[in-house]
This record gives structure tokens, sequence and C-alpha cells, in this order.
């Protein structure tokens, strides 16, 4: 009886040291940087020749959504499930601040890690799609703004944006039906960032470079229905065939 009670209070014990928090990004007013970037450069793929078995590896989940329907235009509140599924830690941008990362002294250079944490909506065939993003910041130099992700711990995002998309096939595709169904899922993108200072304080640039990280996007999607915004519906309904 008392192994069976250990083994349960070990398993317990395990599954509640694999949660390494909850970050927040619902505040859709962050604090922003003062000297903002006057360029931006980047590159992406193959960075640092990474293989397979080297670069981090995540399964994405899609744990929650407010509603099963929405206007356009409306905010949705998202929960996203982050867990590391290599061999390897992966540092975790832990702030929805990016000001908080920008040294008082503008001619100093600065790097910092940005994470996209992606809602995305495509069609049931997947012909079409569009997506919705919310975003954190980290630095290793400023306390408390990135968090390491160990293998087998998981992360929990709980992101606030607005549902907007101008993409011409969306707003026809509602119009000639009325509404469209639509699978929601999660996906993570993660970058480097270098902030160069310009000679004034308005020509400061921005490079970023890809963080590899294999991606598998994990669990069912959640089905969705899409509406135009309120206002948009007044007018269609009470337009003259």
């Amino acid at each position: 009886m008392l192994q069976i009670v250990g083994a349960i209070l070990l398993v317990a014990n395990t599954a509640f040291t694999q949660e390494i928090g909850w970050l927040d990004l619902t505040d859709l007013h962050p604090r922003e940087r003062i000297r903002s970037p006057h360029s931006h450069s980047g590159e992406c793929g193959g960075v640092g020749g990474a293989s397979f078995d080297s670069s981090p590896q995540v399964d994405i989940t899609l744990m929650y959504l407010d509603k099963t329907s929405y206007s356009l235009g409306e905010e949705v509140t998202y929960e996203v499930k982050i867990q590391n599924t290599g061999k390897e830690p992966i540092e975790i941008p832990w702030t929805a601040h990016l000001g908080d990362l920008e040294p008082t002294d503008p001619t100093e250079p600065y790097s910092y890690l940005d994470a996209t944490i992606a809602l995305d909506f495509a069609t049931p065939d997947s012909s079409h799609s569009f997506s919705i993003y919310a975003f954190s910041y980290g630095a290793e130099n400023v306390a408390g703004t990135t968090r390491e992700l160990l293998p087998g711990e998981s992360a929990f995002v709980r992101a606030r944006q607005q549902l907007d998309s101008y993409e011409e096939w969306l707003q026809k595709s509602i119009k000639d039906s009325s509404e469209l169904n639509v699978e929601a899922s999660a996906d993570l993108l993660m970058n480097k960032v270098n902030y160069s200072p310009g000679e004034k304080d308005d020509t400061g640039a921005d490079h970023s470079a890809c963080i590899n990280i294999f991606r598998h996007k994990a669990g069912k999607p959640f089905d969705v229905v899409l509406h135009l915004r309120a206002n948009e519906n007044a007018v269609s309904s009470s337009t003259p065939d």
C-alpha cells in the first residue's frame, strides 16, 4: 500500500513540476519602446546550420477559446500550451512589454528574443487561412523576462487579440453564405533580434534571425463560426435584393 501511495505522489509531483507557469498576454496596450527602430531586416531558414536532432522541438496545443462563434472585429481570448518535446532546454520570452527591455542609454545596442503566439483559422479543406498574433519578449540580462523550458516541461499562454482580417476571400466567403465555418489551432514562432542604434534617436535598426523550432500542432482544432462585423451585418440585411 505504501508503495502505491508513493507512486501516486511521485506521479502527482512530476505532473506539477512539468508546468512552469502562465504567461499573460491579455493586455492590449503593452509598454512599447521609446525609440522605435527606423528599419527592420531579417533572415530565416537554416540559421546556424541546425539539424532536426539539434533543434528545439515543441508540441503546440490550443487549449481554450472563449467562444465558438465570432464576428470580425471582436476580441478573442485564447489559451495555448507549449510543451518541450525535444532534448534541449528552450528559452521562452516571458513579458508582453518590449519597452522594459530597452536600455536607458540611447547609444547602447541590445538583443532580445521575441515569440509570436499565433491563432490560426483555416477552412476545413485547408485551402484558405488567416491568423491573428500575440507577442512576448525577453532578454537574459533583464531579470524575470525569460523562462527556461526544460525537456518534458510545459508553459501556458493566455492571450487576447482582435479578430481581424481584410483578406478578400474571407470577406467574400462570409458575405456569400452569411457565415463561415473554420478550424482554429495554435502555432509558435521565435526570433533573436539585435537592435543597433543610429546616429540619431530615430535611425536605429532591428535585425532578426529565426530560431529553428520543429513544431507539431497537437490536439484537435476547434470548430469556429465566423460572421461579418455587426455593423456590416446590419447593412447587409437592410440592402434590398
